[in-house]
């Protein structure tokens, strides 16, 4: 009994330390809350997002919560700053698009200690959203202690899933360590789903991953990747995550890296994502969460070109809570060796995070942050919310 007492007496322990943590990793500096707000009420004005689904999404306190951590812009990519850490190139899926090639490994991985090392190396430099990622994450056997370690370092921790691993009781332990859940899905249609995440059964079993989140009230974002062979199922993927209560979405313009270098002809040209641009701005008036495109920062100048905003002025100072592009500016994207890249659609890599000081490589991404597209952002006046896609050279706007 005495040691069963100890045991109860040490974990609830660690609760409280997580929990101290987790209060300084959100409201320490307290003017960075001040600026939270600001930033969601402009966001809200400016998009229309509609008052009824706004103060749905706003009421969700906690969500809210988790979702901001150390948030200073809201950008291509969410969250500024913020890591993504790729803990396995595994993978049980072969996602035709998929730029980190999931299911072959190819890089030789971080141990679980050198996993933990890394851990404290980000939470030293106060970044506060820490990402796990793949190939398929669940997939690695140390992942929950890995996780305990982050929010033991007062990290606010999500995890990006193909979502067909997450059993009840996989939920069940992610609700234990808090840990938001972001799930990739790019049909309602369950060929069309599979066909682009390579196995039959794919949309199936990410459905019931889904579905045990919702009964676990997790923190629920979806990933969707906007290609030719499912720009019609954007909408519908969206008005889903409404009913089921999805609290934020990336929608990514298909970029032909990795896997999917050799699907071209699914690029979406510029016609195509000038509309699916405009979609999002009207599916972001009625819905309650947050959309937020990747790999098309374009959508924050299109936003406020919508409500005729030009004043190089205004933008200059709208620049300082929405930022376009991520790429060397607040992502640092780590391989599952430790190599930093600026984003995943740009295969340079900056550093190595096991080899070399954390602040050195934040700033070899920030050089990397200093150059522009081809095309002619130098004079463009949206350039402060916008930037240009890196990935690209041709923009949306022109």
């Amino acid at each position: 009994m005495k040691t069963e007492e100890k045991t109860h007496k040490q974990a609830r322990a660690r609760a409280r330390e997580r929990a101290r943590a987790w209060s300084f990793s959100i409201y320490n500096p307290p003017y960075l809350v001040l600026k939270q707000a600001a930033m969601i009420i402009v966001y809200a004005f400016i998009a229309r997002w509609h008052t009824r689904p706004f103060l749905h999404w706003l009421v969700q306190c906690r969500n809210l919560l988790h979702a901001s951590a150390g948030l200073s812009q809201i950008c291509c990519f969410g969250i500024n700053p913020h890591v993504v850490w790729e803990v396995t190139g595994r993978c049980n899926l072969r996602c035709i698009h998929c730029h980190a090639f999931g299911g072959e490994q190819r890089y030789k991985e971080l141990t679980t200690s050198e996993g933990k090392e890394l851990i404290d190396r980000i939470a030293d430099m106060h970044i506060r959203t820490f990402v796990f990622s793949g190939g398929e994450p669940l997939l690695r056997e140390d992942l929950f202690e890995l996780i305990e370690h982050a929010k033991e370092r007062g990290l606010t921790v999500f995890i990006a899933t193909n979502g067909t691993l997450i059993t009840r009781a996989v939920a069940r332990e992610l609700k234990r360590y808090d840990t938001g859940v972001v799930i990739g899905l790019d049909a309602m249609n369950p060929e069309i789903h599979d066909r682009i995440r390579g196995v039959r059964g794919a949309y199936e079993a990410v459905i019931g991953g889904i579905n045990n989140c919702t009964a676990e009230n997790l923190y629920l974002h979806l990933n969707i990747v906007a290609a030719r062979a499912n720009i019609n199922e954007i909408e519908p993927i969206i008005d889903y995550g409404d009913r089921i209560g999805v609290y934020s979405y990336f929608i990514y313009r298909f970029v032909p890296a990795g896997r999917g270098k050799e699907l071209c002809d699914q690029e979406l040209d510029r016609g195509e994502l000038r509309w699916l641009l405009k979609l999002l701005l009207r599916k972001q008036r009625e819905i309650s969460g947050i959309l937020i495109p990747v790999a098309a920062p374009e959508y924050w100048a299109y936003m406020l070109q919508s409500r005729g905003i030009r004043s190089r002025s205004i933008i200059a100072l709208l620049g300082q809570l929405f930022g376009g592009c991520l790429a060397g500016r607040g992502m640092m994207y780590i391989k599952p060796n430790g190599d930093v890249w600026a984003c995943p659609f740009i295969p340079i890599s900056m550093g190595n995070i096991c080899n070399e000081p954390a602040d050195m490589i934040w700033e070899h991404l920030h050089q990397c942050g200093s150059f522009s597209p081809d095309y002619a952002c130098h004079t463009c006046p949206y350039r402060p919310v916008c930037g240009g896609c890196k990935t690209r050279t041709t923009c949306l706007l022109q």
